[in-house]
């Protein structure tokens, strides 16, 4: 039995992930953003005929880290090693907001946040039973721009003016690769580190806001449409890749960054050596681990 981490798990890719791992029969601790949450997970699981009796759920708020400190701490007293850290939550393209430590909204909940949680947790992750950290990250990643400590800065911290939600969402995803790259290089004798592309999927990352309800109902037609061309995901097809790299036992590309369960290649940043270290050095520094 694994024992397996998965934020942003109460509906999605992150439903369908814990939804396989508890088919194992692995131990699952999945994160939701409230108890409303948590409670629809339980629903949805006894809907799909799934036991939950292996699944623990813990409310963690991404947009503050002492959320995301008290969940770590947590997870010390109560574990004592991590199997997969499967990090799937986030936002994209949000209206500009400004967590209350201070972040572009994207860039915390996306990258800061979860940067935290695995560099808290790699001392269970190296006591784990073949450990992996997946980082669900995505095309739009492979465009990314920054790779100096000045614009990571101005990324981290835009101002609303200067606020452009696609670019801010691009370059969250990239350094979700970059931190992979960086961990594999520096701890790759002990954990696997990958990044993954899922396809473009049709998940409430499109449905959020005042109208997402009724959003989702008016494009439920373009949806179908976008599957039987191949152009939309369902949330089953775009959790394979995860799923893939959590269960199997082929050698994986460790740093790697994988679409369709196989390798791609990634944004050439990733291989910016200084700026890793540079980008690790200033995130250490904001989440207070300098």
């Amino acid at each position: 039995m694994n024992i397996c981490i998965v934020t942003g798990a109460n509906s999605g890719m992150g439903m369908v992930t814990i939804q396989a791992l508890l088919e194992r029969g692995d131990r699952v601790i999945a994160t939701v953003r409230s108890e409303k949450k948590a409670t629809l997970l339980v629903q949805m699981l006894r809907e799909h005929g799934v036991s939950h009796t292996n699944l623990e759920i813990e409310i963690v708020q991404l947009d503050r880290l002492e959320s995301v400190r008290r969940f770590a701490d947590h997870l010390f007293e109560q574990i004592g090693r991590i199997d997969r850290l499967i990090l799937n939550a986030g936002v994209m393209v949000p209206p500009y907001h400004l967590t209350k430590d201070g972040f572009e909204s994207q860039f915390q909940v996306n990258y800061l946040s979860h940067f935290y949680l695995i560099e808290r947790l790699l001392p269970l992750l190296q006591h784990g039973n073949d450990p992996r950290v997946i980082s669900i990250s995505s095309l739009a990643g492979e465009g990314g721009l920054v790779r100096t400590d000045i614009e990571l800065e101005s990324i981290a911290h835009v101002k609303k003016e200067q606020y452009n939600p696609m670019r801010s969402y691009r370059e969250s995803k990239l350094l979700q690769m970059v931190h992979m790259r960086e961990l594999a290089d520096k701890y790759g004798d002990d954990v696997t580190f990958v990044s993954v592309h899922p396809g473009i999927v049709n998940t409430d990352l499109f449905y959020r806001g005042k109208y997402g309800k009724a959003m989702k109902v008016l494009l439920k037609p373009i949806a179908q449409i976008g599957y039987w061309t191949g152009k939309l995901y369902t949330p089953e097809y775009g959790a394979k890749t995860a799923l893939y790299l959590a269960t199997t036992n082929d050698r994986l590309d460790n740093g790697g960054y994988y679409a369709d369960s196989a390798p791609r290649l990634s944004n050439p940043v990733v291989e910016d050596t200084r700026y890793r270290e540079d980008a690790r050095r200033l995130s250490k520094k904001w989440v207070g681990l300098d």
